[in-house]
């Protein structure tokens, strides 16, 4: 592992290492009067003078240093003499600990064992402590927690990091080796010298951290060749445990870059990257291709040393998206399209009751949002064409695409989403997926379009793209199938009043909403569905070695 020079400062300062005994901190009675045991002493410093008004500690064998403090009962203090006594206290195994403050010496005895009516004689000689030693479990960062020890007693202190500082109090002043242990690196510092009343400063160098893995773009087995070129074409890349330490990575703080790199070994620029998901479970990053040759590779990587950053045209509305919902945060349906600024409003009609009864669930990507048949997903400000706006949600006369993952609850008559007058995408239980599309051209009548239902099951995924060209064509997919559906014309009055795009009227779940204003060809869904499907999705990252 490298280093930079990012550092984290400790800052250590001398006073005991428990809190001094407070007026009521001496033990009531004693042995004779209340027939428990008494444990006592005499402790010398390592010159042979006693170690007067030295802090002694009686631990329990059962306590937990990081849980409370040790009652008042079990501690007490040398006289100028370095004796002291502790007694009422009950039978057990404890751990003697003595801490003289002036010299900095201390003491540490365990496995002493106190038994009824019995007294037990505990002196010594106080030495220095030698060392302190601070364990991260994770990468220093601010809100990091670290334990703190010293070797050779059963000091244990619990330190949090703010502003890059780990406040460590309560040492003794004395000269002490100080090892840090950040997850499986172990870093010396030498010494640190600990003078009464006065603060350490001591520079940890932040651990440089790098990750790279790499996704070949070759398609999967037993799939075709592309069918036409291939370009700027948003694609997925996911983290999780079978690939990556993805709880380690939840933790960090960085810059993820996506370059991609020929068969050749010629590197691209850095392409637009964005992410959607990071948790200790997956890891799903959006990325917008350039150009795409399957004999060429994508390198996601990683690093600490530069600041977090990513882009904002991953989906670029001059690419012809307009809207899209990752459904990643329950109350938060961000619109991801570059300009498009769709964010969604989650709304329940039951009863005119404003509560909301949707949720997150598992998803194709990440999450997905979870519906029932009175619950409905909004678009603001989506209702009609604004002159003012980037893009718009109206595609009158020209080309419209979609695509989505849908999970059904039942197959019987519902609306998937709908912008009333202007286009829709329904289930019907014998004609499957029906788009419709009302058109005000020349001539006003609606257009419709049915999957079928082969392949459509209740309870599970099932991904739905469809283009339409304004020469005409039309392309339409389920489940990474090509469907040859006919269109079918009605006629409507044509009179049209703007509505907002409304996502709901179904029960079930919904991920991965993308609607545009493109023609997306064979190859271009082909290649969407591979890569959002569940299960063997493409492309698969995997750690560079």
């Amino acid at each position: 592992m490298k280093f930079c020079k990012n550092i984290l400062a400790v800052s250590i300062a001398s006073t005991a290492i428990f809190g001094g005994c407070s007026s009521d901190s001496h033990i009531a009675g004693n042995s004779a009067e209340t027939g428990s045991p008494e444990l006592a002493g005499i402790f010398l410093l390592d010159n042979g003078n006693p170690a007067a008004f030295a802090r002694v500690h009686c631990v329990p064998s059962d306590f937990d240093a990081a849980s409370g403090e040790l009652p008042a009962a079990y501690s007490t203090e040398t006289d100028s003499t370095g004796y002291y006594s502790l007694d009422s206290i009950p039978a057990g195994t404890y751990a003697v600990e003595a801490f003289h403050e002036e010299s900095g010496k201390r003491f540490l005895v365990q496995n002493v064992n106190v038994t009824e009516d019995d007294s037990i004689a505990v002196s010594d000689t106080l030495r220095a402590p030698g060392s302190v030693e601070i364990a991260f479990n994770s990468l220093i960062e601010d809100g990091t927690s670290a334990m703190v020890t010293i070797p050779g007693t059963t000091i244990l202190r619990k330190v949090i990091v703010h502003a890059q500082k780990a406040i460590i109090d309560s040492l003794p002043t004395d000269t002490l080796g100080l090892r840090i242990y950040i997850e499986n690196d172990t870093l010396d510092y030498g010494d640190v010298f600990v003078k009464s009343d006065t603060t350490v400063q001591t520079l940890i160098n932040y651990p440089h951290i790098e990750y790279t893995f790499v996704a070949p773009l070759a398609l999967p087995e037993g799939e075709d060749t592309l069918s036409s070129f291939v370009s700027d074409i948003p694609l997925a890349l996911r983290l999780t445990a079978e690939n990556s330490d993805i709880d380690t990575l939840a933790r960090l703080q960085g810059r993820w870059e996506v370059v991609r790199i020929s068969k050749d070994g010629k590197r691209s620029k850095k392409l637009p990257i964005v992410n959607s998901v990071f948790d200790a479970k997956e890891a799903i990053f959006w990325v917008s291709v350039d150009s795409l040759n399957v004999s060429d590779s994508l390198e996601l990587s990683f690093n600490n040393a530069l600041e977090s950053g990513y882009a904002h045209d991953v989906f670029p509305t001059n690419r012809s998206y307009s809207l899209v919902y990752h459904f990643d945060s329950e109350t938060d349906i961000k619109d991801d399209a570059e300009k498009g600024y769709f964010d969604g409003s989650l709304t329940a009609a039951e009863m005119g009751t404003e509560t909301v009864t949707s949720r997150n669930a598992d998803g194709v990507l990440g999450t997905s949002i979870t519906l029932d048949a009175t619950t409905s997903i909004i678009a603001t400000n989506s209702a009609k064409a604004d002159s003012t706006r980037k893009v718009n949600l109206s595609f009158d006369g020209k080309q419209f695409c979609f695509s989505l993952w849908v999970n059904l609850e039942s197959l019987k008559q519902q609306t998937i989403f709908e912008k009333a007058d202007e286009y829709a995408l329904r289930y019907d239980p014998d004609l499957g997926f029906v788009v419709e599309f009302y058109t005000t051209d020349t001539a006003s009548y609606k257009q419709t379009w049915a999957s079928g239902t082969k392949g459509i099951e209740a309870g599970k995924w099932i991904f739905i793209a469809f283009s339409k060209h304004s020469i005409p064509q039309t392309n339409y997919f389920i489940n990474g199938v090509k469907i040859e559906a006919e269109e079918t014309r009605s006629d409507w009055d044509g009179n049209r009043e703007f509505a907002d795009f409304k996502i709901g009227g179904f029960t079930g779940k919904i991920d991965e909403l993308m609607l545009g204003s493109a023609f997306r060809d064979d190859s271009w869904t082909r290649l969407t569905y591979l890569n959002q499907k569940p299960e063997n999705s493409w492309p698969k990252l995997s750690a560079r070695k």
